[in-house]
């Protein structure tokens, strides 16, 4: 963690307001109940609105990131403030320009990549990563350890995924013959994966069966996620853990798939949705709703069929 002055924040947050000692130098970040427990003048914290009333009265940060409504209860603390609209995400922007640590780039020696691999600039390949042939992978991309590529799977910049993924074999696609024996289904497409996208650990992603499996640019997906064949995650989209979503199903931008939701196969998530955790979404709903329950419903039809429920319970 290199640190950095605070006078280097007030051009890079320009929405913030700033008030108290712009030399002071922040070395580490620090939880709120650190800085409650002791004085730490290099720390930077960060409080919400809605742990202003929990808060300790005398926490000790150097700097300390707030909005205005906890400036105007917390102004008595002895430290500087930066106040923001948005505390959360001002804390994860700086995190993110002074404090991430990021790998040097090159390939540890138990990787294999097949020759015909195309690589960008500036990437990192871990221990036991497995790449196949006809894979691309674009600039400042890290792929971290026992994670395997299979063939013709496209990567493209600033790519990060974690350890134990596998990305690109074939989907669950079954048909019966003649004797009514399954027989699997080949598939004969690919994986890609645009431009800033994150994939935590123990993920999977299969390839699609004749076109690709899409990630769209900038979607995170978190551990543990299923993502069948030929599905397309449209951009900015957040998959949470344990999330699974069926074969070729369409996940609409900025949507945010909750932990444990499932989405039926050849679905479309309409734009801006929100699943409650643990969703089984059967079918479609126009964008910018939020969907919860089982079978998923909108939060206007869960309230109705709630109050209905509430009614025949008392009338028994």
């Amino acid at each position: 963690m290199s640190g950095f002055k605070i006078k280097a924040l007030i051009n890079i947050f320009s929405d913030c307001r700033f008030i108290g000692d712009e030399n002071l130098q922040i070395k580490k970040l620090a939880s709120l109940t650190e800085c409650a427990a002791k004085e730490i003048p290099e720390a930077v914290a960060w409080i919400s609105d809605k742990n202003l009333d929990t808060a300790s009265s005398n926490i000790k940060p150097g700097l300390l990131i707030l909005s205005e409504i906890g400036f105007e209860k917390l102004k008595h603390l002895q430290c500087s403030f930066l106040i923001s609209p948005n505390p959360r995400a001002t804390f994860v922007k700086m995190v993110s320009l002074f404090f991430k640590v990021k790998r040097e780039p090159g390939i540890e020696p138990t990787a294999i990549i097949h020759s015909s691999v195309k690589t960008g600039t500036n990437c990192y390949i871990g221990h036991h990563v497995i790449i196949e042939e006809n894979c691309t992978l674009g600039n400042d991309v890290e792929i971290l350890h026992n994670t395997v590529l299979l063939s013709g799977t496209i990567v493209g910049n600033k790519v990060r995924i974690g350890c134990n993924c596998t990305i690109g074999n074939y989907g669950f696609g079954y048909e019966k013959d003649e004797e009514g024996d399954y027989l699997l289904l080949e598939h004969m497409g690919n994986v890609v994966i645009h431009d800033e996208v994150e994939i935590h650990n123990n993920t999977c992603i299969d390839k699609g069966v004749m076109g690709s499996t899409v990630i769209g640019e900038n979607v995170k997906i978190d551990n543990l996620v299923h993502v069948a064949h030929g599905v397309i995650i449209e951009r900015n989209s957040l998959i949470i853990a344990n999330a699974m979503l069926g074969g070729s199903c369409v996940i609409g931008e900025n949507s945010w798939i909750a932990p444990s939701s499932s989405v039926k196969n050849k679905l479309k998530i309409a734009a801006d949705t929100l699943t409650g955790i643990g969703a089984v979404v059967l079918k479609e709903f126009p964008e910018k709703q939020v969907l919860i329950g089982n079978p998923a419903s909108t939060m206007e039809e869960y309230k109705a069929w709630s109050a209905v429920k509430k009614k025949l319970m008392k009338d028994q």
